[in-house]
């Protein structure tokens, strides 16, 4: 018997562990494709990188800069009729000017080395910084290393057509380095017959730490080449020179990738071509480096399997072991504390466990009377299901009516259903223990009410808003009504008065016995649910309102509802129009006049539920009294009026839900702005913290900042900074780096490139030629 059961468990065991295992064999078989298309996948996406860094942040860098050189008007002072229309200092400031522009066009962009334009009629070259003759630029400035200074003027003089040539050696700051120079013939710029070109040197090793970056195989290649297939760039991950195949690149295809030999080694090679440049971004990998993390996981993967397998099965058989223990001990314990002389020692465990569980639930009527007995949560839910009709009423024997305290299930009863509206002037949040507290206070003033007056009752707790009274009466209904009305008006007055919470009370017709409690609840809750068509009544009885309760219908369909809601909290006017004439559809199929005012009801009190929820500009004056309203939609026998004036209501508040948008939107900057006046000068004012300070995302306040004050956040700071510094050098003898410090820079060094990107100069040449002035 012992090996009966404890190779049931091994073999449950066994059956669970060969699930997973051959799961993980299947996994093995295809992981070299699943690797293979996340290696395509990688790749692909590195070079796309690679295109877009490359093309965001240099060629369109570059190629807009051409353009703007291009279009820029100050070619004028350079023309014959302007040197003769303005004077020297005229003239000068015009090409301080262009200076000034050309850096502000080429500071941001960390992989300009320099750019410059130069007029060949003028023998001139104009920087950012600097205006030079091309000698001194040759000489001092950034010589080409590989140009004799009569090569120098000729590629000065060429023409170009956005043109970019690789490796152009320079020495700038006695440093030589590799650059990438664009060219560019300016198509405007005649002058003497002679067309200008603009030049842009660009650091060659910052695109090149890029690419190496890239670059995620040891023994890689990479290359890049520009629109007519010239090589612009060739990176290596190690000292190696390899010759670039010749590839048969289609046009149609953004992406390639491709198996050949080269002196007798298999490379993968892969490519993307920039739909917008036409350029060709190369990639060439040894296939045994591009499968190498492949092999590595199917290999380990094999590992795996194999030791799961004996580990695995090592472990079945000692959890087998393990579980068969206690079950053997259960059985031992069951049999001697049970009165059951039957059970065997010969029957195995599960049949022993199965007989004494069976021999427990026998007992189970006896067990259930001692937990009702002793349970009061479980008198709650028994009276809830009694209400909700999940159980059967019949089903309740007498053991549940003694433990209820009801004497016989063919008493009178009433269901009161007790709502609790609004009881925020009482608490403070809407946590759990708060609305517990509520719900005390409200149960234990109708108990004492209920009691004083000779009502037995039983309390039931639906929600922690929602509470049920069943009420015995011993007297006349009509008289016994009476009584409960006046006892719940009572209750309404003082519970508005002395703890601010607002309820809504439904009351149901007379029931009889027990077993028709499930119809009393019903008749409350469909009475309660007419407090949103009559909103000036708080106690609502079945015996009056009965006819009133549309059974199954809705007032309006929910998705109608939702629509005018959504329009209104948007503030779109034009929704309000369209939904209204779903409504006017609706009204006219309603099956009676009746029907039609209880719909325009519904809809205001909608309305005055949308009034108080949103943030509006609807004054006093412009809302609706109530008491008009209800006489209107009574005594009107046309409802097409009605709903064109709450039609018009509608519109209103969505318009002033606009209104209230634009007025918190031009609060929230006129505070920004009066808070970046107080702090621009804090090393620490950034996008984030003034985001942080007004409790709103970082990108809502650029955009905002944006659309209200035509700027961006960081530049209005930076124009505050260097207009006070020009007020501070002009009108103190601080130094530079102390006036640094107060305007909120940590470092001297970036206060003067930043002064001296806004002003043209630097502050102390600044402070010297105001002086001067």
């Amino acid at each position: 018997m012992f090996k009966k059961i404890l190779w049931r468990f091994v073999f449950s065991y066994l059956i669970i562990f060969l699930i997973p295992l051959f799961i993980g064999l299947g996994a093995y078989f295809n992981v070299k494709d699943i690797m293979m298309n996340n290696l395509y996948r990688y790749n692909k996406t590195t070079l796309i990188q690679l295109e877009d860094k490359v093309e965001n942040e240099v060629l369109k860098s570059v190629e807009s800069l051409a353009d703007w050189v291009n279009l820029n008007p100050y070619y004028f002072i350079f023309l014959p009729e302007a040197k003769e229309a303005l004077d020297s200092s005229d003239r000068l400031l015009n090409i301080r000017n262009l200076c000034r522009e050309l850096y502000s066009q080429t500071y941001k962009n960390s992989y300009i080395l320099d750019a410059f334009i130069y007029i060949p009629s003028e023998k001139l070259i104009i920087g950012p910084s600097y205006t030079t003759t091309p000698y001194n630029y040759y000489t001092y400035i950034n010589k080409p290393l590989d140009m004799s200074y009569e090569k120098w003027l000729e590629f000065l003089s060429g023409e170009y057509k956005m043109k970019y040539i690789s490796s152009f050696r320079i020495k700038a700051d006695y440093k030589n380095l590799s650059t990438i120079v664009f060219a560019n013939t300016l198509s405007r710029w005649v002058i003497d017959g002679k067309n200008a070109n603009v030049f842009v040197i660009i650091d060659q090793s910052k695109i090149v730490s890029t690419m190496k970056e890239i670059i995620s195989y040891p023994k890689g290649a990479m290359w890049i080449l520009d629109r007519d297939n010239n090589h612009i760039l060739k990176v290596f991950a190690e000292s190696q020179n390899i010759v670039l195949p010749k590839l048969d690149f289609s046009i149609y295809d953004s992406f390639n990738i491709k198996e050949l030999t080269l002196k007798g080694q298999k490379w993968i090679v892969y490519y993307v071509i920039s739909p917008l440049y036409g350029w060709k971004y190369i990639s060439m990998v040894p296939v045994d480096s591009f499968f190498e993390d492949v092999r590595r996981v199917r290999n380990m993967s094999l590992l795996l399997l194999g030791l799961m397998s004996i580990v695995g099965s090592i472990l079945i058989f000692f959890f087998s072991l393990q579980n068969y223990r206690p079950l053997s001990e259960i059985k031992s314990l069951l049999q001697s504390k049970s009165e059951n002389k039957e059970t065997k020692s010969s029957k195995n465990e599960f049949d022993v466990i199965r007989d004494l569980v069976l021999h427990t639930l026998s007992k189970e009527e006896e067990m259930k009377k001692q937990i009702m007995r002793f349970t009061p949560v479980i008198k709650n839910n028994l009276l809830y299901q009694l209400l909700v009709g999940g159980i059967l009423p019949e089903s309740v024997g007498e053991p549940e009516l003694k433990t209820l305290g009801i004497e016989k299930q063919s008493g009178k009863f009433i269901v009161c259903l007790v709502e609790i509206d609004d009881c925020s002037g009482f608490i403070k949040d809407e946590s759990d223990s708060e609305y517990a507290l509520v719900t005390l206070v409200v149960t234990n003033v109708l108990a004492e009410l209920l009691d004083t007056n000779n009502f037995k009752h039983w309390d039931v707790l639906f929600s922690r808003t929602k509470l049920s009274v069943i009420v015995e009466i011993k007297d006349s209904f009509e008289e016994s009504m009476a009584k409960l009305s006046s006892l719940f008006e009572n209750m309404i007055e003082f519970l508005e008065k002395n703890f601010k919470i607002y309820v809504s009370v439904g009351i149901s017709g007379e029931v009889l016995g027990i077993t028709n409690l499930k119809f009393a609840y019903e008749q409350a809750e469909k009475v309660l649910g007419l407090k949103f068509v009559k909103p000036n009544m708080k106690i609502f009885k079945f015996s009056e309102l009965s006819q009133d309760i549309t059974s199954e219908k809705e007032f309006l369909p929910k998705d109608i509802e939702n629509r005018i809601i959504n329009s209104v909290k948007e503030g779109k006017v034009e929704g309000i129009y369209e939904v209204f004439e779903n409504i006017r559809s609706h009204i006219t199929a309603a099956n009676s006049p009746h029907m039609a005012k209880m719909i325009l009801i519904y809809l205001y009190g909608l309305y005055y539920q949308l009034l108080n929820s949103i943030p509006n500009t609807v004054g006093e004056k412009q809302k609706p009294e109530p008491e008009k309203v209800l006489r209107l939609i009574i005594n009107e026998k046309n409802p097409k009026k009605v709903l064109q004036a709450l039609q018009e209501d509608y519109k209103n508040l969505a318009d002033s839900v606009i209104i209230n948008k634009q007025k918190m939107g031009n609060d929230l900057i006129s505070n920004i702005l009066e808070y970046i006046h107080q702090q621009y000068s804090s090393s620490e004012i950034s996008l984030s913290t003034i985001a942080d300070k007004f409790n709103i995302t970082p990108q809502y306040l650029s955009a905002i900042f944006k659309e209200k004050t035509g700027q961006n956040i960081s530049d209005y700071i930076q124009n505050l900074r260097m207009n006070r510094a020009k007020e501070l050098l002009l009108t103190t003898d601080y130094p530079v780096s102390q006036i640094a410090k107060m305007i909120g820079y940590t470092e001297v060094s970036g206060f003067t490139k930043a002064f001296k990107k806004f002003e043209g100069v630097s502050p102390n040449k600044f402070r010297e030629l105001n002086k001067l002035q």
